[in-house]
């Protein structure tokens, strides 16, 4: 399923064999890429039999995989100090997610989840583990976009590279074994096989269609700015799928606790991923009626958050970045979302202003 760019057939390399499409990056980003590994690292002492929380901070805080480098230093990056001229991708994110503390939102939410204090003080240890793993996902693919607003900025095809790294994780089998892991790649790799789409693929072809954007008279600005902009597309796609994904399942009836805070927590954390790429109506939205850090004593519904969101989706004209709900295959694996939400088509409201007649109701914020 192509939705933005044309399939390229290339040499053989390590980053996607498997999907038929691969990149090669000019540069060496090895290094780069073993960040990943952090988060692969984190993710086995959070799920071991025996927590080992203070392991995962360590590693976290401090670094293991990457020398003088830690997740904690991208979650914590200064766009600004870095020379960075235009910042609206990371307010686009900071504008939802900032918590009044003065700190990185992406810090704050990655330190209060592993501690299970702070925004997160009475959840649950299922909830909290979950969503410490998974805005370790939402923090490599924000520091891939850094990159990727830098690569334009400077014309530098090594912030190109370093994307992709940051974005896959290892490529290279001689550096680690876990390769195409631990990054978001990975979870676009999940959500397709879900859904029977190519959302990776597609981000793969907009990593060589950047790439093609510079040559030995310099960059293609404009080329390259597209190619930008379709791999942000294509991960928006996938983090669209996971929030309807999750949102469908987690209060569904008869789960047990521990299954409701995974699902809700997994679903939740994924949004924000993607949020900084949607339309900010829809994600104001969305954050509001999904963020489960303040409804610990809700009476859940099944169903109802999912159709909320799934309303408000087509009540606007696009989830955003021109991506609509009939690019995501929807249907393949939400297959009664019609039936569930009442439904007759799944078609998004045409024009700019279409939610302005529409009123959905959400108990704690009343109107929105």
């Amino acid at each position: 399923m192509k939705l933005f760019s044309a399939s390229l057939a290339l040499a053989v390399s390590v980053a996607a064999a498997d999907e038929g499409l691969t990149y090669t990056p000019n540069n060496d980003v090895t290094s780069h890429s073993k960040v990943a590994l952090d988060q692969l690292d984190i993710k086995a002492l959070i799920d071991a039999e025996t927590p080992d929380i203070a392991g995962a901070i360590d590693i976290y805080t401090n670094g293991s995989n990457r020398e003088g480098s830690s997740l904690q230093g991208m979650a914590r990056k200064d766009w600004v100090a870095a020379g960075v001229e235009d910042v609206s991708e990371y307010d686009a994110y900071a504008a939802l997610f900032n918590q009044g503390d003065g700190e990185p939102f992406l810090d704050s939410f990655n330190l209060d989840a592993m501690h299970c204090n702070g925004t997160f003080a009475g959840q649950t240890a299922d909830m909290c583990a979950i969503a410490a793993k998974k805005n370790l996902l939402c923090t490599g693919l924000q520091y891939a976009q850094y990159e990727g607003v830098k690569a334009i900025q400077f014309g530098n095809e090594k912030n190109w590279d370093e994307l992709f790294a940051f974005w896959n994780g290892v490529y290279d089998p001689a550096v680690d074994t876990r390769v195409d892991s631990g990054g978001p790649g990975a979870v676009q790799k999940s959500r397709d096989s879900d859904f029977e789409t190519s959302f990776r693929e597609d981000a793969i072809q907009a990593l060589i269609d950047g790439q093609k954007a510079f040559s030995k008279d310099g960059v293609d600005k404009k080329k390259l700015t597209e190619a930008y902009d379709d791999f942000k597309k294509a991960n928006l796609a996938t983090f669209a799928q996971a929030t309807l994904k999750y949102s469908a399942l987690f209060d569904e009836a008869g789960l047990e606790q521990a299954k409701i805070d995974k699902k809700w927590g997994e679903g939740y954390t994924y949004f924000r991923c993607g949020a900084g790429l949607m339309d900010p109506e829809l994600a104001l939205y969305i954050n509001y009626v999904l963020d489960p850090r303040d409804k610990k004593d809700m009476t859940l519904t099944p169903k109802e958050t999912h159709c909320k969101i799934v309303n408000k989706m087509l009540s606007l004209p696009e989830i955003g970045m021109g991506v609509k709900m009939s690019d995501l295959s929807i249907e393949t694996y939400l297959t009664t979302i019609k039936e569930d939400c009442g439904l007759d088509k799944i078609e998004h409201a045409k024009g700019p202003n279409s939610s302005k007649n529409e009123r959905i109701y959400i108990p704690f914020i009343g109107f929105l």
